[in-house]
């Protein structure tokens, strides 16, 4: 209890928001969830935390010792192996709270995570050739935590309510199969995972979850998540998603190439004549958009001839652009 109690008080003197935005990549030879960092990016994660502890006891002051502990605070999983190297050397250090905050982060990190090799591999390493030290306690707890955490993981996945593979590691065709099959909480993270993932089955599956109808939730967040990945897409790939046989992906590629005023007025004009409301009023708001705010139809409930002499006008305007 002391020792939870002092981990708490070093965390609120320190803060930590270990959440990061990282390229994809490869996974870690040491677990799975982790991504594969080069010998300069270890050394760098490596110099961060010696940095830190040089702050933490008074080595390291005044703007550098600032900018030490703001780069601290900022790491994220990616960074666990060097925090635990950083934990073994604190551990060897008089002062309490270099060893205790860095082991709050590490039971922070960890408590995130669904990796069983990630909590095997902390479990084997913490501590690792470390005989005597004021801080053996922590260090004990650390581990007899990965041990815990471990164990549950592996309990959830036997019955069923923790995916065998974090999703991280899943291909986009096995994302996109649990797309269809998924509910709830495990969806949503399915969605998420997909939506930083390229290629038309990355799309088709957000499109298909965001026209269920089964979770209104899920539906809404599969379609917010389906516009920012066609957010960072090429416009040839909008062309060709606004005649995607999905509502919800032609909606969101419209938005789009509202947005981003891309030269796709043909695509939506065509869109104006689309079977789905939500389509027509999606490619009409893109299309006001490229005019600088003029609209030229169809007004809302418009029936068939109004919609057709709109589409009329706007061919003429665009053709005047010369399709520029």
């Amino acid at each position: 209890m002391t020792t939870l109690l002092t981990l708490t008080l070093c965390a609120v003197l320190t803060g930590d928001d270990p959440a990061r935005s990282k390229e994809e990549r490869k996974p870690s030879a040491i677990a799975p969830s982790l991504p594969a960092l080069t010998d300069a990016e270890e050394d760098k994660l490596d110099e961060i935390i010696d940095r830190f502890i040089d702050q933490d006891i008074g080595k390291l002051r005044g703007q550098a010792g600032k900018k030490a502990l703001a780069d601290f605070r900022k790491l994220g999983p990616e960074a666990i192996p060097a925090l635990i190297r950083g934990l073994n050397k604190a551990a060897h250090i008089d002062g309490s709270c270099p060893a205790l905050v860095i082991a709050e982060k590490l039971q922070r990190l960890l408590g995130a995570s669904n990796d069983i090799e990630l909590m095997q591999f902390a479990r084997e390493n913490i501590g690792a050739g470390i005989k005597r030290s004021r801080h053996m306690a922590t260090l004990q707890d650390l581990r007899l935590f990965c041990t815990l955490r471990r164990n549950l993981l592996a309990r959830q996945i036997a019955t069923g309510t923790l995916p065998a593979k974090s999703v991280r590691t899943l291909s986009v065709s096995e994302l996109a199969a649990a797309a269809g099959s998924d509910r709830g909480q495990k969806l949503k993270l399915v969605l998420v995972e997909l939506e930083k993932r390229q290629g038309d089955e990355a799309i088709a599956a957000l499109g298909s979850a965001a026209g269920a109808a089964y979770e209104k939730d899920v539906a809404k967040l599969a379609r917010d998540l389906l516009y920012k990945n066609l957010s960072r897409q090429k416009e040839s790939v909008i062309k060709d998603k606004l005649t995607d046989d999905r509502a919800e992906v032609r909606i969101a590629a419209a938005r789009v190439a509202g947005e981003k005023k891309m030269r796709l007025g043909d695509g939506l004009i065509t869109l104006l004549t689309d079977s789905e409301a939500r389509v027509r009023d999606a490619a009409h708001a893109a299309l006001v958009k490229l005019h600088r705010g003029t609209d030229l139809g169809p007004r809302p409930n418009a029936n068939e001839t109004e919609r057709s002499e709109a589409v009329q006008k706007w061919r003429e305007w665009w053709a005047a652009q010369n399709g520029k």
